[in-house]
């Protein structure tokens, strides 16, 4: 079954359920997906939208939650954070789980290596990781490892 097809039907379950929270957060990733056939003047039918698209839509709306959600914590606004967190949960289902810290340095540190690649190549090793290890690698960790390695 599809993500984008998946996401239609938690719409369905959310509403026959009565799952107000459930409802809200899968009705706002389905309008994202509306927004982006509309922007790029496709089909409007979600159900054919491909998973690496629906995968790149969720990965920008779960960054904007994790952003609001720092917000909520520094306020301190109990029932955002809470909302926010079952939000940021329902997306994590919809993104493949990635590689762990080590592995992803391991891959890192073989890139390098067999380049010869130094500090001023980070742009270079971050195209090898996007276009290698896209949805598979945290990029923001990669990023991490990446100054680390060149900091030691």
């Amino acid at each position: 079954m599809s993500l984008a097809k998946k996401i239609s039907d938690d719409v369905k379950s959310a509403l026959k359920g009565g799952d107000k929270k459930k409802l809200s957060i899968a009705r706002y990733v389905y309008s994202e997906l509306k927004n982006f056939l509309i922007k790029e003047n496709l089909d409007r039918d979600v159900i054919k939208l491909s998973d690496e698209n629906v995968i790149k839509i969720i990965k920008t709306q779960l960054k904007q939650k994790k952003e609001s959600l720092e917000f909520a914590l520094q306020a301190n606004v109990q029932n955002k954070i809470d909302d926010l967190e079952f939000d940021i949960n329902y997306l994590n289902n919809f993104l493949p789980s990635l590689m762990g810290e080590d592995s992803t340095k391991n891959i890192i540190l073989v890139h390098i290596k067999e380049n010869n690649l130094e500090n001023k190549d980070f742009g270079k090793i971050m195209g090898f990781l996007k276009q290698n290890y896209n949805n598979k690698i945290d990029m923001n960790l990669a990023s991490k490892i990446i100054k680390n390695i060149f900091k030691e």
